[in-house]
């Protein structure tokens, strides 16, 4: 297998799970539990494609997935810190609420199990620079030419993310109220208008990373189409321990496992395709039990 196609295939798998890690992060940097990066992925591929068939354009998708991943945002908001649910909880119901909402939704509107109508996908990197790198066999087309342009805009966001959380005064003042919410409500934050546009903005980063799935990857909405992804960011965020920079790495690594098992699949294509289906999970699994070190959420996170 040629190196470059692998890593472009891991590059784009990567993405996803970076933009709905960052938005954990910044949810759980600020002190609030999010276990629902599912259910907004979810959301947001479902709004994505619904917005684009409506409007017919995916950049009325894109907005749509954003809005798909805010509104479980919301209702997680809502539940934790308003309502001061059990934040794991009101996560895992939001998980279950998305999955069964979506499938419901998808025979209501368009009378359809399983997937829906095919839709206009976002454009890729080649049609946006196709003219400066002429001819269809240039580097840049055969490496990164197919990719959708949510790629960059993922890689970008994670090191804007690395500077924001480092040296900006909105960064430390987020981290503040995930560390030590009663010092930093003396020293005059608002700490619950702060942990609940903190989820906010974790949703429209998940909704982002669903519509990356629905009109970016593919071009229609697939029953459970993120297919384990929110976890999986989760396992990214506490791998990464909590820090924008590790987090990073960390989905890049999962993107490289992805493609590996994808390669795996056609290499061995004999195998049930389920084992290779696994294996990132697997990959996953096996690095958290064996991280040296120790891990270390926000202090206050998950507490009132």
């Amino acid at each position: 297998m040629m190196a470059w196609p692998f890593l472009s295939l891991a590059l784009g798998k990567a993405a996803p799970l970076l933009l709905a890690s960052l938005g954990g992060l910044i949810s759980e940097l600020s002190g609030v539990i999010n276990f629902a990066l599912e259910g907004m992925m979810l959301a947001g591929a479902f709004g994505a494609m619904w917005a684009t068939f409506a409007f017919q354009s995916p950049w009325a998708g894109l907005l749509g997935g954003m809005t798909g991943g805010l509104i479980v945002a919301v209702l997680h908001g809502v539940a934790s810190l308003k309502l001061r649910a059990n934040q794991i909880i009101s996560a895992i119901a939001l998980n279950l609420l998305a999955a069964g909402a979506t499938g419901m939704l998808l025979n209501q509107v368009f009378e359809i199990y399983g997937t829906s109508p095919t839709v206009k996908r976002l454009p890729d990197l080649g049609q946006f620079f196709g003219g400066l790198f002429p001819g269809e066999g240039s580097g840049f087309v055969f490496f990164l030419g197919r990719q959708s342009f949510l790629v960059p805009v993922a890689l970008i966001l994670g090191v804007v993310m690395v500077g924001f959380f480092r040296w900006s005064t909105w960064g430390l003042r987020l981290k503040a109220c995930g560390e030590n919410p009663t010092a930093a409500e003396a020293a005059g934050l608002a700490v619950g208008k702060t942990r609940f546009m903190a989820v906010c903005v974790s949703g429209v980063l998940a909704g982002l990373g669903g519509a990356y799935l629905a009109i970016g990857e593919l071009s229609q909405f697939v029953e459970g189409i993120t297919q384990g992804r929110g976890y999986l960011a989760i396992a990214a965020l506490i791998l990464g321990r909590w820090r924008p920079l590790g987090v990073l790495w960390a989905t890049l690594f999962f993107g490289l496992s992805q493609a590996a098992s994808e390669w795996l699949a056609v290499q061995w294509s004999t195998l049930p395709s389920q084992i290779f289906l696994a294996f990132p999970y697997g990959v996953c699994l096996l690095i958290l039990m064996l991280q040296p070190g120790k891990r270390q959420p926000p202090s206050a996170l998950g507490q009132l």
